[in-house]
């Protein structure tokens, strides 16, 4: 039997570690390959790299959207992946995007389509990365708050109410029941806050609602309405959960 000296011994532990550290790169490098995006629908014929922008809508567990998005979205939308978080993005033109009604409102029909049955982490207006790397060191350092955020609101709808005084001259009278009227509503859903409102309302709040529940949310709405005659309700949705995610590059 040989008994190994100190040497060999060092030499094995630097040989392991050799292996180990060539299999995490095998691993990086399989995982690069599988977080190449993939056009919905048919094949991917990329820009290189560094003229491409990718025009980001929001984030989704992996595969959650394929079968809500219509054919012309399939078309021109890509997922990119890292590990079960995919990114919903557009290629475009790395520069400055537009900020015109018809782009907000295509940023939210595309959202919406995506949003029908599954969930998705909305993104604002106007994100745009530099290169699918950008995308994944994204979707990479941000993966806790990511699954998080998904975790929150999956399965959930954002209802939005806006309250303002029927008479003006009773403004603070009419505060008082605004809060009454948040705190009914609040025990409807998953969470709630108010926001900045217009001069004119006295109260503007947004509530995170089970999907299945959101019909519920808006018939006690609507008995609150008859119960505060001195309120005007305005409550709109359902809506993806805009102002319970803060998604930034």
């Amino acid at each position: 039997m040989r008994i190994p000296s100190p040497e060999i011994d060092e030499a094995r532990r630097e040989a392991q570690e050799r292996r180990e550290e060539a299999g995490r790169r095998a691993l990086d490098a399989e995982e690069a390959v599988s977080e190449a995006p993939r056009r919905e629908g048919r094949g991917d014929t990329e820009r290189p790299e560094s003229s491409t922008g990718y025009y980001l809508y929001g984030v989704n567990r992996a595969g959650a959207w394929r079968s809500s998005l219509g054919s012309k979205d399939r078309e021109e939308l890509l997922r990119i992946r890292y590990r079960d978080l995919e990114a919903l993005v557009r290629p475009c033109a790395f520069s400055m995007p537009t900020f015109d009604r018809d782009a907000v409102q295509e940023h939210q029909r595309v959202i919406w389509n995506a949003s029908k049955r599954d969930t998705l982490l909305p993104a604002p207006c106007g994100i745009v990365f530099r290169g699918r790397r950008a995308i994944i060191r994204f979707l990479q350092e941000q993966y806790i708050p990511l699954e998080e955020g998904i975790a929150l609101v999956e399965g959930h709808w954002e209802l939005r109410l806006h309250l303002k005084p029927t008479i003006p001259e009773l403004r603070s009278e009419a505060a008082e029941g605004a809060l009454h009227v948040y705190s009914e509503l609040r025990r409807f859903a998953r969470a709630a806050f108010p926001f900045p409102h217009e001069e004119e309302h006295v109260l503007s709040a947004a509530f995170l609602v089970n999907r299945g529940n959101w019909l519920q949310f808006m018939d006690q709405a609507e008995e609150l309405g008859h119960r505060h005659t001195d309120l005007t309700f305005d409550v709109t949705g359902p809506w993806p959960p805009y102002d319970f995610v803060r998604i930034s590059r």
